[in-house]
């Protein structure tokens, strides 16, 4: 009971594990469990203004939603489905995403070393037939925690390293020997 009113109905046993089962679930959406929170205060015997000040709602939407786990459980606490257009980067895009980025553009046909994202997007809108642009194939590698940039060339695997600590060594010596000593400059004419 909260603030006097029954808002979330009785709980068994079951429910309430189904409940804290949900809670530990990693891939919960943060709305949903914000939610679940609300409802696990109110049954933990909070008042709608300790969950309103903890969850930084008005009392009105606490109240709401605990009403719609009262009449619907847990399935109320959801999102319902949004409107407009569907999302083209689905689950088996974001796959194909993943194994591109992943292997070496040569390797899948393409005539280049490094992936761009408008290469990116060329070759899966080749491989899936969905076509997403270049801004978008980066906001979506990001997401997935992807790392893109320029690469970095560099003839450092080339060296030989006794060869490079010799001149290394050598260089010191030419600079210690008076290498940027100052002076007048003498010119030839």
């Amino acid at each position: 009971m909260v603030s006097g009113i029954e808002v979330t109905g009785p709980i068994d046993p079951v429910q309430r594990a189904t409940m804290e089962a949900l809670l530990r679930e990693p891939t919960l959406p943060p709305r949903v469990r914000e939610r679940l929170e609300m409802v696990k205060g109110a049954v933990l015997g909070w008042d709608m203004a300790a969950i309103a000040v903890w969850c930084g709602r008005t009392e009105a939407t606490v109240r709401r939603w605990l009403e719609a786990f009262r009449d619907g459980g847990v399935a109320a606490l959801v999102d319902a489905p949004r409107t407009g257009r569907p999302r083209q980067a689905d689950a088996a895009y974001l796959a194909a995403l993943g194994q591109a980025v992943e292997a070496d553009p040569r390797a899948l046909g393409q005539g280049v070393d490094v992936w761009t994202s408008a290469r990116l997007s060329a070759y899966l809108a080749e491989t899936t037939g969905v076509r997403i642009v270049p801004g978008w194939v980066r906001v979506l590698l990001h997401r997935q925690r992807f790392a893109h940039g320029r690469p970095k060339h560099s003839v450092e695997h080339l060296q030989d390293p006794d060869e490079v600590a010799a001149c290394e060594d050598r260089l010191r010596i030419v600079g210690e020997k008076g290498g940027g000593r100052s002076g007048t400059v003498r010119t030839a004419l």
